[in-house]
């Protein structure tokens, strides 16, 4: 059985044995479920749904905080005299993610104010997304691959290894 049928029968359990109908009891239940899961989780496949659930309260958690800001920034632009925006279209390399993550970054983009998807290259390798705020295109890239590395925690993978480094490292001059 799945862990997360697993946890969603603790938590009718706890609704039954509560006696507590409501949607309150059984999320109390579930979280309940989720603590007795998580420390009593032997199997890896366990440990997945523990990084699953994780994960996506962290995206959750990091989208809504994202959105509140950007809707505020892009309020409080639109009212000045003089536009601060600086649009671009960027490149957004996705060729590390899975079809369902790659919609997922994109529907999550163009949700938030200021952003959209406007195109994903047919091979599923590249995301066209426009931007209000490209004066910086690679700190807005940085923002989104970070965006895409909370999608792939939320999917219960194990987190991405670091990316080579920006530039290669300086090497020690020759021997004289």
């Amino acid at each position: 059985m799945s862990p997360l049928a697993q946890n969603l029968l603790l938590a009718l359990a706890w609704v039954c044995l509560t006696g507590d109908f409501s949607l309150r009891g059984l999320l109390i239940g579930a979280f309940l479920g989720f603590l007795g899961l998580t420390f009593g989780q032997r199997a890896p496949r366990g440990r997945r749904y523990t990084r699953a659930v994780r994960g996506s309260l962290r995206l959750l958690g990091s989208f809504l905080w994202q959105l509140v800001l950007a809707n505020l920034q892009l309020a409080r632009d639109v009212l000045r005299r003089e536009l601060p925006f600086r649009p671009q279209l960027l490149r957004l390399d996705v060729r590390d993610l899975g079809r369902t993550q790659v919609v997922l970054l994109g529907n999550l983009i163009s949700l938030t104010p200021g952003t959209i998807t406007v195109d994903a290259e047919d091979d599923g390798a590249t995301l066209l997304v426009h931007t209000l705020y490209a004066a910086d295109a690679e700190a807005v890239r940085s923002d989104l691959r970070a965006l895409a590395e909370l999608i792939v925690r939320a999917s219960g993978s194990a987190p991405p290894p670091p990316g080579p480094p920006a530039s290669p490292p300086l090497s020690p001059p020759p021997p004289t």
